[in-house]
């Protein structure tokens, strides 16, 4: 009977640690996800090489992993609840994420397309509330999609700002918005920051594109995150052209895309650089800032061979590729 106790005691002790979750996660090198696989153009030129995402591996935090994670220097213990959200909370947060994704990808194809000299057009361009500051003194919601501010159509992002020049701080507006698909009218108060008159909101641009010849991608949303803008617009450009910017190489990368073009920074990057290490890439395409510089400390102090490239924009990325691969 007690050996019968002891196994049962062992049984639990044993699913406790490797089982019971804790308040906590475990962010760990990801690796590389081939974007000759995940995005489909109509008559796809082949390519040598890859170009590919780079990720951050998410690991369930439990005693057993935790532990790990503190003797495993290439793993980092994170906890679940922080405050570096603002003043969104989880459901906020996927929203913002979703739209982000859209905006980044949608950039990211707007300027494949055009590089590459294809048909590409903006059918319809969407603007979305993704962040409100603490200043902001209104009903409006993240995920609100803007239709009209005091009467006028808001047809891209650069409207709003536009209407609210022409207006004064302390002033109250409607605003007509899509929640999901119903219409719903919110109402703004204009705040004074730094002598201007604000709502207090961070937007974000998504197109609806028509293109030609068309394309498709091969994954769904829990997939991926904005941070692979710069990475599809590339492999989509690949796509398109006879000239293979690949060279033949392991092209790794990340970063966001910008409506304008710009590469935003991204979090992770010493697990995505310690990712793409571990499978060999052999160039890096890093947003410029404190990404890169903490890329190029990384590399540097572990040796790590790798071509670490700095980008601000797409054209960066490509033109460095097209002068340092492909003329080689």
């Amino acid at each position: 009977m007690k050996d019968k106790i002891k196994y049962i005691v062992a049984y639990i002790i044993l699913f406790f640690l490797l089982f019971f979750e804790l308040p906590y996660y475990i962010d760990a090198p990801g690796g590389l996800d081939n974007l000759n696989n995940r995005v489909e153009v109509e008559n796809a030129y082949k390519a040598k090489g890859t170009i590919n995402l780079t990720y951050v591996k998410e690991i369930k935090a439990t005693p057993i992993t935790s532990l790990i994670a503190l003797i495993n220097p290439n793993w980092k213990l994170e906890p679940k609840n922080t405050d570096d959200n603002g003043t969104l909370d989880y459901d906020e947060m996927m929203i913002r994420q979703q739209i982000l994704n859209k905006q980044s990808y949608t950039s990211g194809i707007k300027f494949a397309y055009e590089a590459a000299d294809k048909e590409v057009t903006i059918d319809e361009e969407y603007c979305y509330i993704i962040y409100l500051f603490e200043e902001a003194d209104t009903d409006l919601k993240v995920g609100d999609q803007l239709k009209k501010f005091d009467g006028k159509e808001i047809n891209k992002c650069s409207d709003l700002r536009k209407y609210i020049d022409e207006k004064q701080s302390g002033e109250e507006y409607e605003v007509e918005v899509l929640d999901g698909d119903k219409e719903k009218v919110r109402k703004v108060k204009l705040v004074d920051i730094e002598g201007t008159p604000m709502i207090g909101v961070q937007m974000a641009t998504v197109y609806s594109l028509t293109t030609e010849p068309k394309y498709k991608f091969k994954f769904n949303s829990s997939e991926y995150g904005p941070s692979g803008g710069l990475m599809i617009s590339l492999a989509v450009y690949n796509s398109l052209v006879e000239t293979d910017i690949t060279g033949g190489k392991t092209i790794a990368g990340t970063g966001t895309l910008e409506p304008d073009g710009t590469v935003g920074e991204i979090g992770g990057i010493e697990y995505k650089i310690k990712g793409a290490v571990k499978k060999k890439a052999d160039i890096f395409f890093v947003p410029a800032g404190e990404n890169y510089e903490d890329a190029k400390k990384l590399i540097e102090k572990n040796h790590y061979k790798i071509e670490l490239v700095k980008v601000e924009t797409f054209d960066d990325a490509l033109n460095y590729l097209l002068d340092n691969v492909v003329k080689k």
